[in-house]
């Protein structure tokens, strides 16, 4: 064992070379170009976009909107999130957002009906041009919410490509060389209100603007991006709409409380709104607007139709309709999104100013959107796949704040088992090892769960808790059969199927996660591909125990580690797979200190040291090889790189630092608490426990819940995930404190006294 677990054996070079070699493949691996979606599209001569507060799948109709229904069809489609500030999205706060190409919020009030954001003042003229009055205030507000809107960005990039196109000219006549004259129409015109909220420049100026569509000849012909607003909202009236009073930042979901708002004598539970006709109205006045458009839509422009706000909350995804010059039927997708068939609301700025050949500013947080080719879809087809995506989001919203709550219980109850395994009597060990490996296998089946389409179900919270409990009982099982249940075999089980569940789901396209609550739902727009904060706590812990558990021999105690975890680094780091900026940073440092720890070694501060700089080296090796690509291309790790360097990046950190406190108090806070009052309980009944295996794992499960809360925005859920799969599967691995021997307990026998 020395030459394995000594300070200085043969193997002290091997591992520092191993180790190096590990890294340069993980920075390597992490500077790798996500796959490309599309090519991108050849330029038009200008691009139309037609905002509908409230626009929903299920709006469209080939009756009903019949324009809307052949775009569909004869064009390429997405399902959109809307998501700018708090869970659900206001008309002005997505009108300003389209301007801003970044999350921004209104100054008006955000109530559960969005009345005051619906009520959108007209322009003013101002020195023969258009003007926002309460621009100020919009600045001041956005300036407030912290997310580095600048609002009239797409007005000034466009602005800025006309000036340099002039520049160019000038500079070619003084050169002699032949002029390309500049587009006299670079810039961006707006109609109606909404509209020219999103023409507005940084200023509040705007360089066209008409109050209909009696303008839009006018403004095409003045500029080579067309926001229109038609003046509709398409949304359900007061009588038929959920609620008007839920907060639903706070609760998540969208259960009413009767008895509360309406004082009825019973709670009537979810409330489903009935078909409304004045929503059906709203659209037809939609389509005949679209109508309008398209027919007056030169061959050579583009149109975009997209439901880019919210009409009341809760939030849901809309849809985005492209047709026109170039674009083929089929589905849409952006790197932001990375997945087929979603995009996200600032994807549209990114898209008009690549339409019409602009550059992208770095303020613009979206990327442009490309055409996945499908010649054969229809339009029928294109809707049913608009509805069940959106279903699929709604259901995963609704059912999530449930999950957590059981999660959390369980979690408690598995802190309270484990502690009775370890340093409990011998009563009750068989049923407190079995709770501690069901409810670790609860995460996991969480991510299973997204396997089978569940939410297509008539009562969709019935099949997916059956689809819970069958994972949980499949596992337990597996892991209490005569020749897995010794050891620390049922540790080795759980945690090998969560470690390898989540790994085919990112290498197969990280679909699973996206309709459970492990992952992030589409509408909340955080994370559409990749590994989300919460399936990462579980892999994170998973990888931590198959390291520090799995029986090594020989130099595979070296080898083997270094192995797992540089397949796993890739993994959650990968812009081909995980994507997980904060993950890559925690899982890094962990998976140094617990090797150490379990190759025999002290843990010091040049330990911490190196866990640490690795970590950022290899984050500061993925992050400037990927900020090194076109801006298009970027992922989020390569956009943090540039917000480093043009100075926004503090702003960045101050919102996930504010997005990190405010998960105190949540659910699972309870199980982290319940795991440090667990873990004193056991230092102080069993300690010190020797075994490098253990400890190793102790650090590792440590490092894992305590980094990933620091630098996640997710907060306390990271420890909170970390602890309800890798506490209860520890104790499992520690087992029980071991019988006295004969030799020792016989003085205690013969003198008659002592503990029987």
């Amino acid at each position: 064992m020395t030459s394995v677990a000594g300070g200085r054996g043969s193997w002290g070079g091997s591992w520092r070379r191993g180790a190096a070699a590990a890294l340069a493949v993980v920075g390597a691996v992490l500077a790798m170009p996500p796959a490309g979606a599309a090519a991108a599209e050849e330029e038009a001569a200008g691009i139309i976009v037609v905002g509908v507060p409230g626009l929903a799948w299920t709006d469209i109709d080939a009756a009903v909107t019949p324009n809307l229904w052949a775009m569909a069809g004869s064009g390429a489609t997405a399902a959109m999130s809307v998501r700018t500030i708090g869970s659900w999205t206001c008309p002005e706060a997505g009108w300003v957002s389209l301007g801003a190409g970044e999350r921004a919020g209104g100054a008006a009030p955000r109530e559960a009906q969005c009345e005051a954001q619906s009520a959108l003042p007209a322009p003013v003229e101002d020195d023969g041009g258009w003007r926002i009055e309460a621009w100020d205030a919009l600045v001041d507000a956005n300036a407030a919410f912290n997310y580095g809107a600048r609002l009239g960005s797409l007005a000034d990039a466009l602005a800025e490509s006309a000036a340099a196109q002039q520049e160019a000219a000038v500079e070619a006549e003084t050169n002699g060389d032949p002029v390309v004259e500049p587009d006299p129409g670079t810039c961006v015109a707006g109609i109606g209100d909404g509209g020219a909220l999103a023409a507005a420049d940084t200023e509040g100026r705007i360089t066209f603007w008409a109050p209909g569509l009696d303008g839009l000849g006018a403004a095409m012909a003045a500029c080579d991006v067309v926001i229109v607003d038609p003046g509709i909202i398409v949304g359900d009236t007061a009588d038929n709409a959920p609620d008007t009073a839920t907060d639903y930042d706070q609760l998540g979901q969208d259960d009413i409380d009767v008895e509360a708002s309406a004082g009825a004598s019973e709670d009537v539970g979810e409330i489903t709104p009935e078909a409304d006709p004045v929503r059906a109205r709203a659209a037809a006045a939609v389509d005949v607007a679209v109508g309008t458009v398209t027919a007056a839509l030169p061959e050579d422009w583009r149109l975009i139709v997209a439901g880019i706000s919210d009409a009341a909350a809760p939030s849901s995804l809309h849809p985005v309709l492209y047709s026109g010059a170039g674009v083929a039927p089929g589905d849409l997708t952006s790197p932001g999104t990375g997945r087929e068939g979603y995009v996200q609301l600032v994807d549209l700025t990114a898209t008009a100013l690549a339409a019409v050949g602009a550059e992208l500013p770095a303020a613009v947080g979206g990327a442009p959107i490309t055409v996945l080719p499908d010649e054969a879809r229809t339009s029928g087809e294109a809707v049913a796949e608009g509805i069940d995506e959106t279903a699929a989001a709604a259901a995963v919203d609704d059912i999530g704040w449930r999950f957590y709550a059981v999660l959390s219980g369980v979690g408690i109850i598995a802190v309270g088992a484990a502690v009775w395994l370890v340093t409990g009597p011998d009563r009750f060990r068989g049923p407190a090892r079995t709770v501690c490996v069901a409810v670790a296998a609860v995460p996991v089946a969480g991510v299973a769960a997204g396997i089978p389409p569940w939410w297509r179900s008539d009562h969709p919270d019935l099949v997916f808790w059956a689809i819970i409990a069958a994972g949980v009982t499949a596992l337990t099982v597996a892991s209490s059969l005569p020749w897995t249940r010794r050891g620390v075999r049922p540790t080795l089980i759980v945690a090998g199927a969560a470690a390898a569940l989540i790994a085919v789901d990112q290498v197969s396209g990280a679909t699973w996660p996206l309709h459970t609550p492990m992952g992030y739902t589409a509408q909340a727009g955080a994370r559409f591909t990749g590994l989300g904060n919460y399936a990462f706590s579980v892999f994170a812990a998973a990888v931590i125990l198959l390291v520090a558990f799995l029986p090594w021999r020989g130099r595979a105690r070296v080898w083997g580690p270094i192995a797992i975890g540089v397949v796993a680094v890739v993994i959650v780091g990968a812009p081909t797979l995980g994507r997980d900026m904060g993950g890559t940073l925690t899982l890094v440092a962990a998976g140094i200190l617990c090797c150490l720890k379990l190759w025999g070694r002290r843990l010091s501060l040049g330990s911490l040291a190196l866990a640490g700089g690795a970590a950022v080296a290899v984050f500061a090796i993925g992050g400037v090889l990927d900020y090194l690509r076109p801006q298009e291309d970027q992922t989020h790790l390569g956009r943090f790189v540039g917000s480093v360097l043009d100075g926004s990046a503090t702003g960045i950190l101050l919102r996930k630092a504010d997005a990190a406190v405010g998960t105190i108090g949540r659910p699972l806070t309870w199980v982290a608490l319940a795991a440090i009052i667990g873990a004193v309980h056991i230092w102080r009944r069993r300690a010190p426990i020797r075994s490098n295996e253990v400890q190793a794992a102790v650090i590792g499960l440590t490092a894992v819940a305590v980094i990933g809360a620091l630098v996640n925005d997710s907060g306390i859920a990271v420890p909170g995930f970390a602890v309800t799969i890798g506490f209860g599967l520890l104790a499992v691995a520690v087992g029980p404190r071991p019988a006295e021997t004969p030799l020792a307990a016989e003085p205690v026998a013969a003198g008659g006294s002592g503990r029987t």
